[in-house]
């Protein structure tokens, strides 16, 4: 992604409509080096910053305040179907965490790729870390944090995100 362009469509979000204008904002963010499908639903108020690279598929919806912060060196893949709910947080870079220098978060960042499969839904309030992959038709419940990747078909709930129940067999897991 260009990030001198995400910095000039980020103003130019603010005047748009928050849930109209899809068709612009997708080639705003085609502009900018975003991979972008068709009928993508993201809201004026969503935030994509970074200089990584940013796949959005067919049939995505990205939420209000959403934030998707993606890192150089990294990327972030949203599969057809994908929902990034309100207040959603997706984000490719951290730091090491070392007492050797003169703070304990190092200078030296690093980032992870970030994969939400087809179908899948990450619900409001929740934030993916560094190097998970969320699987096809998987469902991380509002609020929570995700530290695992989770399987296919999984519901994953709380902090950090543990698998709560089965969907394909409505089938409660035990934690």
């Amino acid at each position: 992604m260009k990030s001198k362009r995400l910095y000039i469509i980020s103003l130019i979000f603010k005047l748009l409509p928050l849930s109209r204008c899809y068709r612009l904002k997708s080639r705003l963010l085609r502009w900018c080096g975003v991979k972008v499908g068709e009928n993508v639903e993201i809201f004026s108020s969503a935030r994509i910053i970074g200089d990584g690279e940013l796949e959005i598929g067919d049939n995505v919806f990205i939420g209000c305040d959403a934030i998707i912060s993606c890192n150089k060196g990294s990327k972030i893949i949203l599969e057809d179907y994908t929902i990034v709910g309100i207040r959603s947080i997706l984000v490719t870079g951290f730091h090491p965490i070392t007492p050797e220098g003169p703070r304990i978060i190092g200078y030296e960042g690093t980032s992870s790729t970030i994969r939400i499969c087809k179908g899948s839904s990450c619900g409001t309030g929740s934030i993916i870390l560094p190097g998970i992959t969320v699987g096809e038709m998987a469902h991380v419940a509002a609020g929570s944090i995700v530290t695992k990747d989770v399987e296919p078909y999984i519901r994953v709930a709380g902090n950090p995100a543990r698998p709560i129940k089965n969907l394909k067999t409505n089938e409660r897991l035990k934690p």
